[in-house]
Formats: C-alpha cells, structure tokens, sequence
C-alpha cells in the first residue's frame, strides 16, 4: 500500500529505480483512460472490471460511502476525491501495475486487488490521497513514511493492521520492528525495505498455504499513531498539517502538538 503524489513523480521514480518499477508505472498509467483498459464507470469517481457482478458493485459503492465517512472522521472533512479503479481478476490487477500488494494509490487514482474490495482497503488508500492533497509537495516530500502508513492503518481499521493483531505478534513473540526502528522508516526505500525484512509482504502466500497473515510492520506503525491520534485527536492532526506545511520540521510538531481545548 504505497502513497505516491502523481503519475508524473511515478515515472520520475520508475527512472531512477530501474525497470522493474518503470514497467509498472507504465503499467498504472493506463489509469489515466481506464474504459480503454476493460474498466467502466458505476458511479462517480468509481470503475469496475467489465463483468463485476451487480452485488458487488452495489458493495463496492457502500463501500466508498464508508470510506469517505472515516476519512471524514479522522480529517474533519473530505478534500480528496480519488477515482476508485476495482478489479475482480488477478489478472486485471496485474495489468495496471498492481502486482505484489493488495491495494495501491497513485495520485487520485486508487487501484483494488480482488484481495482488497472492501472499505478497510480502500479507506487505507484514501487516507494516502487525503494526506497529499492537504500537503504542499515540498512537506509532502518529506512526511515520513512510517506515518503516513501509521495514519491510513488507524483510520482504515483494518483487522489484519489492529491493536489486537498487534498484541498477537507480541504474546506470539513474532519479530517486529521497535518504536525506535519504526522512527527510522522515514523514506518509501526504508519502508519498503522493512515491510521485505520483516515479511508484512508474504501474506498473499500465507494465504495460498492456509497459514494466518502476519502484518509486524504495518501494525507497529497503527500502533504508535493509534496512541497519538487518540490523545490529540482531528484538530490535532489539523495543527500538525498546518505546521508542516508552514515549514516545521515533523518530530518537533509530532512530540508537541496538543489537542485543542
């Protein structure tokens, strides 16, 4: 579940990253003209794989309602509005670059696995576009990732990203990265790194093999930002956005902001 601003940066990075990630950047570009690529519009601002049955549209515009009312919640309004591209095939998933995740953002435009049709995902990738659109792209560039990650956890509410998941890896003694290791995950590199090292990234094989999904990373960073958002609440979050983008730096704002009495 990857935040990335635009499909411009997306081509930047794909440059400097090597073929691999290019081949799938241009791969999301066909996001730009998804009823040219098999999708088609069911309602606004959503796409759905040519032949989803109508069940499952109707899931996937609740589901989009949901999502809307928890980012609501968490940012006090809506200002993003992402197109929803939804896939019901593995193999339409892969087409637009999707391989290797359940859901992933790329600007405005959210792409869901057949692994991620419900509102947790989808309000996951929600957060990620909320959270740029309200940044400007120099603070943007510099939020650290183990937040961002940590914030879409918390207001997606996922089972598999939860506190109780969390306690699981604790009493099951399952590695998992410490407060101050999850501090460091400031860049896309280190998170991803992190995510391969501690296995958050093999559930889909888990799942083949009928084994439990496991989430240490993604669940750590719900953890620290679970605790935050529950003491400084929506104006809190508002404050640190607003400072960020006035030109504080993110540890003094995250360990100083206070909820607005």
């Amino acid at each position: 579940m990857i935040r990335l601003r635009t499909i411009t940066l997306l081509l930047a990075l794909g440059l400097l990253s090597g073929c691999g990630m290019l081949h799938s950047v241009s791969q999301s570009g066909k996001l730009l003209a998804p009823e040219s690529f098999g999708l088609i519009p069911v309602a606004p601002q959503l796409y759905v794989e040519a032949g989803t049955d109508e069940a499952t549209r109707d899931r996937l515009r609740a589901n989009m309602a949901r999502a809307e009312a928890a980012i609501h919640k968490a940012y006090g309004n809506v200002s993003a509005r992402p197109n929803v591209h939804a896939c019901i095939t593995e193999k339409c998933y892969a087409s637009f670059g999707g391989r290797g995740s359940v859901a992933k953002v790329f600007g405005q435009r959210i792409l869901l696995s057949p692994r991620g049709l419900n509102w947790h995902f989808l309000a996951h990738e929600w957060s990620h576009a909320e959270m740029s659109t309200r940044l400007t792209l120099f603070t943007w560039k510099r939020m650290p990732q183990w937040f961002d990650e940590g914030l879409a956890v918390v207001i997606s509410e996922a089972p598999e990203h939860s506190e109780h998941h969390w306690q699981f890896l604790i009493n099951a003694n399952i590695p998992r990265p410490t407060r101050e290791e999850l501090l460091t995950y400031q860049s896309l590199q280190q998170w991803l790194a992190a995510v391969h090292r501690f296995g958050d990234d093999k559930n889909f094989e888990r799942v083949i093999q009928g084994q439990p999904t496991l989430s240490p990373v993604y669940a750590a960073a719900g953890h620290e930002v679970r605790s935050w958002l529950a003491q400084v609440g929506k104006d809190g979050l508002e404050t640190l956005i607003s400072r960020l983008n006035e030109g504080a730096e993110f540890e003094l704002v995250y360990q100083t902001v206070r909820p607005a009495h």
